[in-house]
């Protein structure tokens, strides 16, 4: 009996403990906490087509009448899909590809609805199936920009522990075409502050429009 009983606690410990384990990694580190607001994963929404999303809660104090209120959704690589808020009087957004029915709430007032996603380069699609390789060269996430009207793709990597604390170190930020060849090169930080080529412009840079998160390396 006594076996028995400390199964049955194992088994209700790993049921509670598996679904954070299981979240990835952007995903656990969107909860957060202020002394006026919280932002706290809720559970995983399954929605059809073979789509998972993950649902926040934001809660506010009461005397912070400005202080966000609501729920959100994010996809596995922590793009927000929709969210729903009743800060000062309801307001919600919900991202191309998915519908209000998806999240339960067809009756909301004040919808916003995302533009039309961009479609991602063939190359860039095949460079994403291969994970390990991107790990392995320290990719850490690769998005999808809107650069001049250009659609470019960035990828972003882990920060050299030598140039953590180098206010005067420049570093280089690629972009790439949906030929996966680079389109343009921004050289940021040092004493010029934002450089740039081939008829690119800082203010093209500081400027762009980061579309969607096309993977993360969680």
């Amino acid at each position: 009996m006594k076996n028995l009983f400390i199964l049955k606690i194992l088994l209700l410990w790993f049921s509670s403990t598996s679904p954070a384990q299981n979240l990835p990694k952007c995903i656990q580190k969107l909860n957060s906490k202020t002394h006026l607001t919280t932002k706290s994963f809720e559970r995983v929404l399954q929605l059809s087509g073979n789509r998972t999303v993950y649902e926040f809660a934001i809660t506010s104090k009461r005397e912070c009448i400005h202080c966000e209120r609501g729920i959100v959704y994010y996809d596995a690589n922590c793009n927000t899909v929709a969210y729903f808020m009743n800060t000062r009087g309801p307001s919600g957004f919900v991202s191309d590809g998915y519908t209000v029915a998806d999240f339960g709430k067809s009756g909301f007032h004040n919808i916003r609805y995302g533009e039309k996603q961009e479609p991602i380069a063939a190359c860039i699609t095949k460079i994403i199936a291969n994970s390990d390789s991107l790990k392995k060269a320290g990719v850490k996430k690769i998005v999808q920009v809107r650069i001049k009207e250009n659609i470019l793709y960035g990828f972003e990597h882990e920060l050299d522990p030598k140039l953590v604390n180098c206010k005067d170190c420049a570093k280089a930020v690629v972009y790439y075409n949906e030929a996966c060849t680079p389109e343009v090169t921004f050289r940021l930080g040092g004493i010029a502050g934002i450089k740039a080529e081939k008829g690119y412009t800082a203010s093209n840079y500081v400027n762009r429009r980061i579309l969607k998160i096309l993977w993360n390396a969680n």
